[in-house]
């Protein structure tokens, strides 16, 4: 089984492409065991792909759905932020929601740890488990690695090395130990383009 690597790990895809079939998802199903798709975008609305995709996932037999939100820091209000994604998605089958920490157009440190306090503040009061999406790198540059406010969610981290393990994650900001690895980005199979990615 190509989905599988060993025991219990799995490969996934994350996905911020247009529409696609159920077909294309039966046709990806056959690589890959889970998605997580984006849900809200940087520019401060919702991504209108999400949930057409996440239902054609689902008919092609996916169960393993995430959905990831790209903050706006520009738009204010970070709790209404997650609110509207999670409004739009009622009823939707995905489980986890992830939150995108990475250099694009922010505040200060001070602001946007002010922000981004907010949204995990608001984040785990919808009934979803709830990580964050950074690495060492972006979380330095947005938040500062002394600022370990993150750390109480699981972890999704990119290292694209093409390597699919956990075992080479690099401790930052209160973390030890990540949930998925991003191992590599822009693949394209079944007409979809989407990032690598590994959990155990």
């Amino acid at each position: 089984d190509r989905r599988r690597v060993h025991g219990s790990a799995k490969l996934g895809g994350d996905i911020a492409d247009s529409v696609k079939t159920v077909a294309n998802f039966r046709c990806l199903k056959q690589h890959l065991s889970f998605v997580i798709f984006r849900a809200y975008r940087s520019l401060g609305s919702l991504d209108p792909t999400a949930i057409p995709n996440i239902q054609h996932a689902y008919a092609a037999g996916f169960r393993d759905i995430d959905i990831y939100i790209f903050p706006c820091f520009k738009c204010g209000n970070p709790r209404n932020q997650v609110r509207t994604t999670v409004n739009a998605l009622k009823g939707q089958p995905y489980h986890w929601i992830w939150l995108d920490v990475e250099r694009h157009r922010w505040g200060s440190k001070e602001a946007n740890r002010r922000f981004l306090a907010e949204m995990f503040d608001e984040a785990p009061k919808h009934g979803k488990p709830v990580g964050i999406y950074t690495s060492s790198a972006e979380w330095s540059k947005v938040v500062g690695n002394d600022w370990n406010a993150g750390a109480r969610f699981k972890l999704w981290w990119p290292r694209w090395n093409n390597k699919k393990t956990l075992r080479d994650f690099r401790p930052f900001a209160g973390w030890r130990s990540c949930y998925i690895k991003q191992y590599f980005n822009e693949r394209k199979a079944c007409n979809i383009e989407f990032d690598c990615n590994y959990k155990e």
